[in-house]
């Protein structure tokens, strides 16, 4: 079996046993094949909150192109302590391509996909592992060195947009988010989805006016993905663009299997100078927990 340990972005390779049954090994220089590649889990950084907890951030990385790995939670997808186990997703997309600086560059991480808060003073690691076709990868998010802590605003005074599911309804902000009612449907039966978005950033003048392709379309974007449960989830449309610092997004989610599911929407405002996930920052997530019924 192969293990490996990860920490913000950089992999210290462990390996124990033999590679899984039928691997071959790879040439250095031939190209990666289309799926069948890893995914891991990546611990991004870490906020301090005004009440001295501390809040860990967590994202993956997926080298397949097209391929939709999916991990139940379980002995495969588990983070301890026990206590913070359960938030973490179960479907891996590949990461679509940033076009937020007019390039079609493809990315492999997808940043901030959850949170874990520990209490003000904890010391310890809150370890998250995934075991896919043979292999073992653990991440340890901590708090123990400034090099990874994260903090708003930008330079340039970018701040996460805030997220509503209500029009005057309560506001998230960042990786954490907010969290909607629960709603139901059933197999098959199209289910509408509203959230509100306002980038309320008080940012600096641009020096040089940079005008890109994502920029000159878009002040902020939507995606919708599914964040765990049993089927597929198809979203119409799955991303939108928001042409002023304030609007609305709705989609419609269709479920092919009855279960529990977390759909996830991340609102960003990636056209701006001072904002990228490479920089992590400015996203914000909501969670919409469906149950399906037959």
């Amino acid at each position: 079996m192969l293990g490996r340990w990860l920490v913000g972005g950089l992999a210290i390779a462990m390996f124990i046993g033999a590679p899984p049954s039928g691997a071959q090994s790879q040439r250095p220089l031939a190209p990666l094949p289309p799926d069948g590649l890893r995914v891991a889990p990546f611990f991004d950084g870490w906020y301090e909150n005004p009440d001295g907890t501390i809040t860990l951030s967590f994202g993956y990385s997926n080298l397949n192109r097209a391929e939709v790995v999916e991990i139940p939670l379980g002995e495969d997808n588990v983070i301890v302590p026990k206590e913070y186990d359960g938030h973490q997703p179960t479907s891996f997309p590949p990461v679509v391509p940033d076009s937020s600086d007019g390039a079609a560059t493809r990315r492999d991480r997808e940043r901030g996909v959850f949170t874990v808060k520990v209490p003000a003073g904890f010391r310890g690691d809150v370890v998250w592992t995934l075991r896919n076709r043979g292999q073992t990868f653990s991440v340890p998010g901590r708090a123990r060195t400034g090099a990874y802590q994260l903090r708003w605003p930008m330079a340039m005074g970018s701040v996460p947009p805030l997220l509503r599911f209500k029009p005057n309804g309560p506001a998230g902000r960042g990786p954490s988010g907010i969290q909607a009612d629960p709603v139901q449907t059933s197999v098959g039966a199209p289910l509408a989805l509203t959230m509100w978005i306002t980038d309320d950033s008080v940012r600096e003048k641009e020096p040089i006016t940079i005008v890109t392709k994502a920029a000159a379309k878009a002040a902020m974007n939507v995606t919708w993905n599914k964040h765990s449960g049993p089927g597929p989830v198809v979203f119409s449309p799955p991303k939108e663009p928001i042409t002023q610092v304030e609007g609305t997004a709705m989609t419609s989610a269709t479920f092919k299997q009855p279960g529990e599911y977390v759909v996830r929407v991340r609102a960003d405002n990636f056209g701006r100078l001072d904002t990228s996930p490479g920089n992590q920052c400015c996203w914000t997530n909501g969670y919409v927990k469906v149950t399906v019924t037959p």
